[in-house]
């Protein structure tokens, strides 16, 4: 994949940045993709969008995340999302850049920090992992919330509110399981409280005269901890992994694509 670069303008010009589209895609027909916002605008994006044999087709597991960054008691989000006549939360406001090399990668800018977060696909499993890092400000009093927004359905179709949804979460050091779907982190603390988003809208899907609003779920909540260079991971699979490593996990993407990290 060529070097692809938006700047801190284009970033923050809303209707055309999020015309600008990107897509991580593995060997087996599973792909990541959306705008350089990370604000979902058509059905068929997703973080985690698998290729399965059974049922058949691509399904959007993971939708998104939901990101709020915490310098000591002030709350950042960074996500960007349309819903009815409105952008919320409008995290596009601390997008400093985009790039894709080799990965899709994010730079906000917050107060005297920039974060870099990145998205990879890996090309041979049905798996997407997420990293964040503080690469300039003191990290000190720095936290990330996140939540993962899951969908759970076919490509060509959209979810909703269900009562009767299942809450069910089972949590084990570094990972969490739901819905035969498996997410392995390095937070700090895991709050196993569900929540959704209701109404987001699809501004591509609309205007092409399909239905576009869909609910959310995130079955739990994920705090991380920055510190002495660390690097924080994300990766939600549907593989059942016994241990994960994240650096040498992203290293063997990179041999793997022919770049070197």
């Amino acid at each position: 994949m060529k070097h692809i670069s938006f700047d801190t303008n284009a970033c923050r010009d809303v209707s055309r940045a999020v015309q600008n589209e990107w897509r991580e895609k593995n060997e087996s027909g599973g792909f990541s993709s959306s705008t350089i916002l990370a604000a979902n605008t058509r059905r068929t994006h997703g973080l985690l969008v698998p290729r399965l044999e059974r049922p058949l087709g691509n399904y959007v597991l993971l939708s998104a995340l939901d990101e709020v960054l915490h310098v000591e008691d002030v709350a950042y989000p960074l996500s960007t999302r349309f819903y009815a006549n409105s952008i919320f939360p409008e995290g596009y406001q601390y997008l400093s850049q985009f790039s894709i090399d080799p990965f899709p990668t994010w730079f906000f800018r917050v107060e005297d920090l920039v974060l870099e977060k990145n998205v990879i696909f890996l090309s041979t499993e049905q798996t997407v992992l997420v990293r964040y890092q503080v690469i300039s400000g003191d990290e000190l009093f720095v936290r990330l919330e996140l939540k993962p927004m899951t969908a759970f359905r076919h490509i060509k179709e959209l979810g909703h509110y269900n009562e009767r949804i299942s809450t069910e979460v089972k949590a084990s050091q570094g990972k969490v399981e739901y819905a035969g779907c498996y997410f392995y982190h390095n937070a700090a603390i895991v709050d196993q409280t569900g929540s959704w988003f209701r109404d987001i809208h699809y501004p591509r899907e609309q205007e092409a005269g399909r239905d576009f609003t869909e609910d959310l779920y995130a079955p739990f909540r994920l705090m991380y901890a920055f510190g002495e260079g660390r690097e924080n991971f994300f990766c939600a699979s549907v593989t059942d992994k016994p241990k994960i490593r994240f650096p040498e996990l992203l290293i063997r993407e990179a041999e793997h694509r022919g770049f070197t990290l």
